[in-house]
């Protein structure tokens, strides 16, 4: 979530909006952006109901229980998932140029 904050430039660039959805409470969230600042909307999943629908959903593995796995998808206006990226571990990212050649094709 850090890095795609310090690459949010591109993403305005491109005329994108980028939101992060945690599979966490609000209660926690806003103590984390408390001293965490985000350009974009950080949003709850408390229910992980998002999280379910998406397919990234983790009831328990190496690293994490009943939270997601890191994920990035690129959907058009009309909700059609254009690009998708599931980590294995929570540190385990897509390539920035694999994302924005996604979106840059979307303008052409």
């Amino acid at each position: 979530m850090g890095h795609i904050r310090d690459i949010h430039g591109e993403f305005e660039k491109r005329g994108t909006r980028v939101v992060s959805i945690l599979a966490e409470k609000q209660d926690r969230i806003h103590e984390f952006l408390q001293s965490n600042e985000y350009p974009y909307p950080v949003l709850s999943d408390a229910k992980r109901k998002v999280v379910k629908e998406y397919g990234v959903y983790v009831r328990a593995n190496v690293d994490s229980i009943n939270i997601a796995r890191p994920a990035n998808f690129v959907l058009d206006s009309g909700g059609t998932i254009l690009f998708q990226y599931m980590g294995n571990i929570q540190f385990d990212f897509p390539k920035d140029e694999d994302i924005f050649a996604t979106l840059d094709s979307i303008k052409k």
